[in-house]
């Protein structure tokens, strides 16, 4: 773990990302990421992870719309 101190550049704040976290994330300088805020939490993201999650979300929707009728009938259990 590393303590980074915000900074300014422009009208923008930055934190600087050392290396061995590029490195984990498996991101290079100039790389796109996704950044979201969860709860306090920052969460930084390669988009490559991110169409990942995009396509296995959109394949478990279809899944359970496909299956639906199946889904409500062994919810209600057997007669």
């Amino acid at each position: 773990m590393s303590r980074e101190r915000i900074t300014t550049s422009g009208e923008n704040a930055t934190v600087r990302l050392s290396a061995e976290i590029l490195e984990g994330l498996g991101l290079a300088v100039g790389d796109e990421v996704e950044i979201l805020l969860v709860e306090r939490t920052v969460v930084v993201r390669p988009l490559n992870e991110v169409e990942r999650s995009e396509r296995i979300e959109a394949a478990t929707k279809d899944v359970i719309e496909r299956r639906q009728g199946a889904y409500e009938e062994l919810a209600r259990g057997a007669d």
